[in-house]
């Protein structure tokens, strides 16, 4: 897997695309999203319309940088969904944790939502 960022003027953006895969892979999201929550930003936006599906080792690293965005007022909001290794759903295994949108307008209108609440 590869990580792109990019810095929005509303928001952080990182973009998973596919590569080899390899054993680091969860550690490159780990970082991006460290680096995200830095940035100052109050969204961050993960686009994940560059995988096929998520490992399943990720979703522990989304679901606990979700809940610690939350705790400072930042959104993490899931874009592209991709189905799990497993073939279920991100939604379905993450039980409602995380923010999901099906594009990155979604992802604005959602995260813009979050704030006005």
């Amino acid at each position: 897997m590869q990580v792109y960022r990019e810095i929005l003027p509303n928001s952080y953006l990182v973009i998973l695309v596919e590569s080899a895969p390899a054993a680091t892979d969860a550690g490159l999201l780990r970082s991006a999203l460290r680096q995200a929550s830095r940035s100052g930003k109050e969204q961050v936006w993960l686009d994940c319309s560059g995988i096929s599906f998520l490992p399943l080792d990720m979703l522990p690293i989304l679901t606990r940088y979700a809940a610690w965005l939350r705790r400072r007022h930042t959104s993490l909001v899931v874009c592209h969904p991709p189905a799990t290794a497993a073939g279920t759903s991100l939604e379905e295994i993450s039980h409602g944790t995380l923010l999901i949108a099906n594009t990155l307008l979604d992802a604005e209108l959602i995260a813009s939502e979050g704030v006005s609440e």
